[in-house]
C-alpha cells in the first residue's frame, strides 16, 4: 500500500478525491453561500428588532424538610433530617408554588383580575400559574421563584407576592396539621382507655373460672412427650412400610417382565442369595472351559449344565423365600401403623383440651398488656407534642426578596442574529449540495474519477476560434495515454465507443487517427457502426464497398482498404449495411480480420454504436487490445453512463479509461487546460474537432500509464 492510500506520506493525511469534490464544489459556489448568510443574518435581525423586550424577575424562598407533627423533644430542637429523603417532597412543593391556590390568592391580593389578560381570560389562575418558573438552586435548600413580564417593576411585584402567599400557606399548614394530631391523639386515648378496662375484667374472670393443670404459658410436659413418642414411632412405622411396598412392587414389576430376582436389594444383601450367586457364577465358568474342550453332548457338559439350572432353581426358592418374608412384614407394619394412629389420636384430643384452655388464658392477657401499653403511649405522645408545638418554626422563609432587573432576559439580540447567520449559511451549502445532486450529468474531470471510477485520458474543449490550440493539445493528450499503454511489436486495436449517439466517438476516433498517422504510425479506421455509419462521411468516401462485403462477398482485406487525404491514414467502411449487425460482428472471422489487420497496421481503431442502444460494442470489446470510452460533457444522465461503462467493464478487462468531450473552457479557466501559446495544431483539423479539453489531470493520467508502460503494466487481456 503506498503513501497516498494510507495517507502518511509527509506526515499529513491526504484528502481524497469525494472530499476534494466539495470542497472545489463548495468554493465555486461561494457567492451564493455568502448570499444566504447574509440573508440569514438580516432575518435574524429583523425578528430580533421587532420582538418586545421581556424582564424576569425572582424572590429566593429557603424551604426545610417538612418537620413531623409529632415527634419528640429532641427531634424539635435538633431539627435533623436527611435533604436525600425528601426529593418528593421539593417537588411537590415546586408544584404547589405554581398551583391554582397559590395563583387565586395572588390574583385577589393584586387585584389583578380587572386587568388583562387575566380580565378576559376563562381560566386567570391557570393562565397566571404559566408565568411562574420556580428554579432550585443546586445543593442549598433555596429555591428561585421567577416571573417573566413586559414591565420590569410588575416583574417583581407578582414575584414577591407569590413568594409571601406561599410563605403563609405553609405555616397555616403547619399550624392545623398540629392541632388535628392532637385532637387525634385525645379520641384515641379515650378509646384504649376503654378498651383496657375491658380487658381487664375479662382476664379476672377468666383466671377465676379455669382451673388450668399446668402453668399459664407451660404446656403440659406428659401429654407433649408421649405425643411426641407416638409420632416417632408411627413415622418410623410408615417409612419401613413404604420402603417394602416399594420392594414388593419392584419385585411383581420384575416377575411380569420376566426377569430374574437377583437384583433386588433384599436379594444382594441376603447371604446365602450371596452364596448361591457365587456359585452359578463358578459353574458357569467351569462350563465354558468345557465347551472349549468338549462337544456340546459330552457328559461333563450335560452334568455342569444340570448343576446350573439347580443352582438357579434353588436361587428362585430363595428369593420367593425372602418375598414372603418382606410380605409378612408388610402386613405387620400395616397393623402397628393402624394402631399407632388411633393412639395419638386420641393424645392430640387431650392436648388440643388443655391447650385451648391455656390459649384462651393468654389470649386475654395480651389483649390487657396491649391495652395497657397503648393507653401509656398515647399519653406520653399527647404530652410531647403539645411541648414540641411550641418549639416548632415554620419551614419556609423568604430569604431574599425581587427586585426590578435592569435588562431583558428575550429577546437575545446577539443569539438571534448568529443564529440566523449560521441558518443562512447551512441554507446555502444544502442548496449548493441539491442543486449538484439533481445535476446528474458529467461536468468536469473530478467527476469521471469520482463517480465512474475510471482513468480521466483528456478532456477535449468545444471548439471555437480561441480553443483550438486546447483541442489539439486534447487529442495529443490522448494519443500519448494510448502510446504508453501499448503492449507488444503487433498492431493495436482501439475500440472507441461511448454511452449515446452525437457524444462525440467518431470525431474522437478521426483526431486521434490523424495524429498517430502524423507520428509515422500505420493507421487504420474501420467503420462497425453498422447501423448509421458515418465514417466515409467524416472522410470523404464512399460507404461501399466495405467491412459487410468482406463478409457476405468474401472480397479480400486489402481491397477494401482505402487511403485517406492524411498520410499513413487508411479506413475500411461499412459498406451495406447488413439486417442484423450483431450476427456479423460475432462472427470467428471478425477476430481473424482483426489478426490479418494486426500484421499490416501498427494501430487499427474501431469505431462502434452507442451502447446505450444495442450490444454491438460489446462483442467489439471482447476482441479489442483497448478501450476507450467517450463522455459528452453535460449531455447523457451520469447514472446511465456508469451502467454502460460497467456492462463494458463486465465484457473486458482493457477498458483503458474515459475522454470528456465537448467541456466548456469558459466555465473553468485555465484550472484544468495546459496551454502552449506557440504550439501549432499538429494534427487534430479544427473542424473536426467537436469534442473535450486536455487538463492537467490528462497529463497526469498519460504520466501514470507511461510509468506502468515501463514496468510492464498495461498489456492487453
Amino acid at each position: 500500500m503506498n503513501e497516498a492510500e494510507t495517507g502518511t506520506g509527509g506526515g499529513v493525511a491526504e484528502i481524497g478525491p469525494e472530499a476534494r469534490y466539495y470542497l472545489d464544489l463548495l468554493w465555486r459556489s461561494r457567492a451564493l453561500i455568502v448570499a444566504g448568510a447574509l440573508a440569514g443574518l438580516l432575518v435574524g435581525g429583523f425578528v430580533a428588532f421587532v420582538q418586545t423586550p421581556e424582564y424576569q424577575s425572582g424572590a429566593t424562598l429557603q424551604i426545610d424538610p417538612p418537620v413531623p407533627a409529632v415527634m419528640s423533644v429532641n427531634d424539635a430542637l435538633l431539627g435533623v433530617s436527611a435533604l436525600w429523603q425528601y426529593s418528593d417532597f421539593y417537588n411537590t412543593q415546586y408544584q404547589l408554588l405554581r398551583s391554582r391556590e397559590i395563583a387565586d390568592v395572588t390574583l385577589d391580593r393584586l387585584k389583578l383580575r380587572e386587568h388583562p389578560p387575566f380580565k378576559d381570560a376563562p381560566d386567570a389562575a391557570s393562565l397566571f400559574g404559566q408565568a411562574v418558573t420556580v428554579t432550585p438552586i443546586p445543593d442549598t435548600r433555596l429555591v428561585r421563584v421567577l416571573i417573566t413580564h413586559e414591565d420590569p417593576k410588575e416583574a417583581a411585584r407578582r414575584a414577591n407576592a407569590v413568594a409571601e402567599v406561599y410563605v403563609e400557606r405553609s405555616l397555616s399548614n403547619r399550624v392545623e396539621a398540629a392541632r388535628r394530631a392532637s385532637d387525634w391523639i385525645q379520641e384515641r386515648m379515650l378509646a384504649t382507655q376503654q378498651s383496657m378496662r375491658e380487658a381487664n375484667e375479662k382476664l379476672y374472670a377468666t383466671a377465676s373460672s379455669v382451673d388450668l393443670v399446668a402453668a399459664p404459658g407451660q404446656p403440659s410436659s406428659s401429654l407433649s412427650n408421649a405425643l411426641g413418642k407416638l409420632t416417632e414411632e408411627y413415622m418410623d412405622s410408615r417409612a419401613r412400610r413404604i420402603t417394602l411396598e416399594a420392594a414388593l412392587k419392584q419385585a411383581n414389576d420384575m416377575k411380569a417382565r420376566g426377569q430374574g430376582l437377583e437384583s433386588l436389594p433384599q436379594m444382594v444383601a441376603d447371604s446365602a442369595a450371596a452364596q448361591i450367586g457365587q456359585q452359578i457364577a463358578a459353574a458357569r465358568i467351569e462350563l465354558l472351559r468345557l465347551r472349549e474342550k468338549y462337544k456340546e453332548a459330552h457328559p461333563e457338559i450335560q452334568r455342569r449344565e444340570g448343576q446350573i439350572q439347580d443352582l438357579e432353581r434353588a436361587r428362585a426358592g430363595r428369593a420367593e423365600q425372602i418375598l414372603e418374608g418382606l410380605r409378612a412384614e408388610y402386613n405387620q407394619l400395616l397393623k402397628r401403623e393402624a394402631e399407632l394412629q388411633g393412639a395419638m389420636e386420641g393424645q392430640r384430643v387431650q392436648a388440643a383440651s388443655q391447650s385451648r384452655r391455656t390459649t384462651e388464658f393468654e389470649t386475654l392477657r395480651r389483649e390487657a398488656d396491649s391495652a395497657k401499653n397503648m393507653y401509656e403511649v398515647l399519653l406520653q405522645k399527647l404530652q410531647e407534642t403539645d411541648i414540641a408545638a411550641s418549639l416548632r418554626n415554620s419551614t419556609v422563609a423568604l430569604v431574599e426578596r425581587a427586585v426590578p432587573p435592569q435588562d431583558p432576559i428575550r429577546p437575545n439580540k446577539k443569539r438571534i442574529a448568529a443564529i440566523g447567520l449560521v441558518a443562512g449559511l447551512l441554507l446555502g451549502v444544502a442548496a449548493v449540495l441539491l442543486r449538484d445532486f439533481f445535476d446528474n450529468t458529467v461536468k468536469t474531470p473530478e467527476e469521471v474519477e469520482r463517480f465512474l471510477r475510471a482513468e480521466l485520458l483528456s478532456a477535449v474543449p468545444r471548439y471555437d476560434q480561441e480553443s483550438v490550440h486546447l483541442v489539439t493539445e486534447a487529442y495529443q493528450a490522448l494519443r500519448t495515454s494510448l502510446l504508453f499503454a501499448r503492449a507488444g511489436e503487433r498492431g493495436q486495436v482501439v475500440l472507441i465507443t461511448g454511452t449515446a449517439p452525437q457524444e462525440g466517438k467518431t470525431t474522437t476516433l478521426i483526431n486521434v487517427g490523424k495524429l498517430l498517422a502524423s507520428s509515422g504510425e500505420k493507421t487504420l479506421a474501420i467503420d462497425c457502426d453498422l447501423r448509421r455509419a458515418q465514417l466515409h462521411t467524416r472522410l470523404g468516401l464512399a460507404r461501399d464497398p466495405g467491412l459487410s462485403d468482406h463478409f457476405v462477398r468474401h472480397d479480400p482485406i486489402v481491397d477494401l482498404v482505402r487511403p485517406t487525404r492524411v498520410p499513413n491514414l487508411f479506413a475500411l467502411t461499412s459498406g451495406q449495411l447488413p439486417p442484423n449487425p450483431p450476427a456479423l460482428l460475432a462472427r470467428r472471422s471478425m477476430n481473424d480480420l482483426l489478426d490479418e489487420l494486426r500484421g499490416r497496421f501498427d494501430w487499427i481503431l474501431l469505431d462502434s454504436p452507442p451502447l446505450a442502444s444495442v450490444t454491438d460494442a460489446l462483442l467489439l470489446a471482447r476482441q479489442a487490445d483497448m478501450v476507450v470510452f467517450v463522455v459528452h460533457h453535460n449531455q447523457v444522465d451520469k447514472h446511465v453512463i456508469r451502467r454502460a461503462l460497467n456492462s463494458l467493464r463486465r465484457a473486458t478487462d482493457n477498458v483503458l479509461g474515459v475522454v470528456l468531450n465537448g467541456v466548456s473552457t469558459r466555465t473553468r479557466g485555465d484550472y484544468y487546460y495546459y496551454y502552449y501559446q506557440n504550439t501549432a495544431a499538429e494534427g487534430a483539423p479544427a473542424e473536426e474537432s467537436a469534442a473535450p479539453p486536455a487538463p492537467a489531470p490528462a497529463a497526469r493520467a498519460a504520466t501514470r500509464r507511461g510509468r506502468g508502460a515501463a514496468n510492464g503494466a498495461g498489456k492487453p487481456a
